[in-house]
């Protein structure tokens, strides 16, 4: 009987917290623990603001941040032995290493079998039928690249102090993706922040942000950034 495993995309609390350390240049081993449990905080605030259901997980990793926080300001003490009391970040410290090893792993495993895909036993046939689509490969950008670059449109947006709300038109991800195809189809590339000019509402903003994450996990578009902190760019795949 043979197995088959199958690595999922590693994207959750442990991704966040590695973004907010990437993006800050913090020291994985001397994390300002209370300064990235705000930012982390306001993160899940946001997805709470945007209407985006969060999974359990993340607010698991919020409490466990909220506990570490609350025991690093208490006053450190030593045992009769002189040794000092060990650092509550620690365990966190170790899982993050140990997320960071596995991604590692998994990307090491999943260039071995793409490499392995290449090499064929048999004779020399054509194999033109059979080619996938070239998609340019998604350096530096991971899905929080795409949340910043999101966040950044959403406080454009005029606040709202609406006490009811009378919806004449409800925004559906499945139209929404129809127009988005339909405009990747002609300009097969663009920036991010340009292929959301049209969403003037929240609703609308949301529902478009939802179409791309769709799309960019179909396989139909592909995201890329050319350079350090520049433009987010999206790139249709599609065809």
């Amino acid at each position: 009987m043979s197995y088959e495993v199958r690595l999922a995309q590693f994207e959750g609390p442990l991704d966040l917290l590695l973004h907010l350390i990437r993006k800050h240049e913090v020291d994985i081993y001397d994390i300002p623990i209370a300064s990235i449990t705000d930012q982390y905080m306001e993160y899940l605030h946001e997805m709470e603001t945007w209407s985006l259901e969060i999974a359990s997980e993340f607010l698991v990793m919020a409490a466990t941040l909220l506990s570490i926080k609350s025991r690093m300001l208490l006053p450190r003490t030593r045992t009769n032995d002189e040794e000092e009391v060990e650092d509550p970040r620690a365990p966190l410290v170790e899982q993050l290493l140990e997320y960071e090893r596995c991604k590692w792993a998994a990307a090491q495993l999943s260039t071995m079998a793409a490499n392995r895909a290449e090499v064929y036993s048999r004779q020399p046939m054509d194999l033109h039928p059979f080619r996938t689509r070239e998609v340019p490969p998604l350096s530096g950008v991971t899905l929080w690249d795409l949340v910043d670059a999101f966040r950044k449109l959403y406080l454009r947006l005029p606040p709202s102090e609406r006490v009811a709300e009378i919806r004449g038109h409800v925004e559906r991800v499945e139209n929404v993706m129809e127009e988005i195809v339909e405009r990747m189809r002609r300009y097969r590339m663009t920036e991010f922040a340009v292929l959301f000019q049209g969403a003037r509402t929240r609703p609308a903003l949301v529902t478009a942000f939802l179409a791309v994450l769709e799309l960019i996990k179909d396989g139909r578009l592909a995201c890329r950034q050319t350079e350090p902190f520049g433009p987010l760019e999206l790139i249709w795949v599609g065809d």
